[in-house]
């Protein structure tokens, strides 16, 4: 089987949140070519076939008239070498400032210069044309950006194409002011309704979003989320003193909000001696408010970022792993069909779980259902389930335990493998 992947971040499994690719694809039975829109170098154990695109090869594009995207190769011997001199890498404050992007406008703006921008095509179909791939598979949240890249490399050959989605693409039930967002929301609507039409499974992370799909599109919907392995048996941990409680990812969506409302209970708690802390994992330059709130070195503390294997590390010297989000509607209509790729990495951390945000959140349903957590979704709730954990602090272990069994049952590595590779040769047989 040859799997072409169409991703918007670079295929890096030292990037936490950019090794998701590898986590399926890792030790399947198949090879990988891969067409990123993005700059920097990719690392992983899967895939040796690179086509890039990025936001400086498509401004110059329009304003020099030199057409978009490169191809890059490398052998097995050049992987532990400096092999990515020829990756295009933009400067990293550039990018981190593009990515950053949260204005409605600049967004808009950067979506544009995509939608505008020239691809050299040619350049492209002799990539796609030399690893002669069986069926491409589009990893991606829709924007203008990657639907176009979808376009085009469907018409650039004629196997099939399947999708994946994490986030809520469509919907227009949001809460946003600015005009540019809905004219960018459009724009993806309208692209959508057309590329859907062309995709033979429709992967999602979430079983509501899969339910939403499939009465808008009626499209062929599937549940795909994060995986990982269980050599072992649930083995109890000691509870350390105080109770250590970790949250890693980012601030935004006022995420940090939240967090600053576990830490204020923990001041509570914590009133006649320090029986929980909470350590906070991000590559976010906190404010001046956020450190207030969330780095009083007692009973909260940040920590920084760290890489996606001492990340491991950390959790396993953690007992209680945070999934949050923010309550307010904005930010809740806006996550609603979510399912944070972070929640099956809490799942496989060894901890127990807390869950905390409104009780319509996907992933906050996931865990609940599969009874993986301990959910709750008001401050009332929150307060009193960290009060219990203090006094019984075998919960962590009960839960851990849960946890455990959850990572098995629904997120075994290899079942998820087999059912991609299972679905992919079946699209690829119908089609021949």
């Amino acid at each position: 089987m040859k799997i072409l992947v169409l991703s918007n971040e670079v295929w890096n499994d030292k990037i936490n949140g950019n090794n998701v690719t590898s986590n399926w694809f890792e030790g399947m039975d198949a090879e990988f070519a891969n067409i990123y829109a993005s700059p920097d170098k990719p690392y992983n154990k899967c895939c040796k076939n690179y086509f890039q695109i990025t936001d400086a090869m498509m401004a110059k594009s329009i304003i020099g008239g030199r057409k978009a995207g490169k191809k890059i190769v490398f052998g097995d011997s050049d992987r532990n070498s400096d092999i990515f001199s020829f990756a295009e890498e933009e400067p990293k404050k550039l990018y981190a400032f593009l990515k950053s992007i949260s204005g409605s406008f600049l967004r808009l703006i950067r979506e544009l210069i995509w939608l505008w921008g020239r691809y050299n095509k040619d350049a492209m179909k002799c990539f796609i044309d030399d690893f002669h791939p069986d069926i491409i598979f589009s990893e991606r949240m829709a924007s203008v950006k990657m639907l176009r890249l979808e376009k085009i490399v469907s018409e650039l050959t004629s196997v099939p194409l399947v999708a994946f989605t994490g986030d809520d693409e469509y919907s227009l039930r949001q809460i946003r002011f600015s005009p540019f967002f809905w004219i960018n929301r459009f724009m993806v609507r309208t692209r959508l309704r057309e590329m859907q039409k062309r995709y033979k499974i429709y992967y999602t992370l979430s079983q509501e979003q899969l339910e939403d799909y499939q009465k808008r599109f009626g499209c062929n919907m599937k549940i795909l989320q994060k995986c990982g392995s269980f050599e072992d048996e649930y083995e109890k941990r000691e509870i350390h003193k105080p109770i250590k409680l970790i949250y890693a990812g980012k601030f935004y969506m006022n995420r940090w909000k939240v967090l600053g409302e576990i830490a204020n209970v923990l001041k509570k708690v914590n009133k006649d001696g320090v029986k929980a802390v909470l350590e906070i994992y991000t590559g976010d330059k906190p404010t001046r408010t956020q450190s207030a709130l969330l780095d009083d070195r007692i009973n909260s503390f940040i920590m920084g970022r760290v890489s996606q294997e001492k990340l491991k590390e950390v959790y396993r010297n953690s007992d209680i792993a945070l999934h949050v989000e923010a309550r307010a509607n904005r930010y809740a209509l806006a996550t609603r069909l979510s399912f944070s790729t972070k929640i099956i990495d809490c799942i496989f951390s060894g901890c127990a779980i807390l869950a905390y945000c409104r009780d319509d959140q996907s992933g906050w349903l996931h865990l609940k259902r599969e009874d993986a957590a301990i959910c709750v979704s008001t401050p009332s709730e929150l307060e009193t389930v960290i009060k219990q954990i203090c006094q019984n602090p075998e919960l962590v272990n009960e839960y851990a335990k849960k946890a455990c069994e959850c990572g098995k049952r629904c997120h075994d590595r290899e079942n998820v493998q087999k059912m991609l590779l299972h679905d992919f040769e079946s699209v690829v047989m119908n089609e021949s």
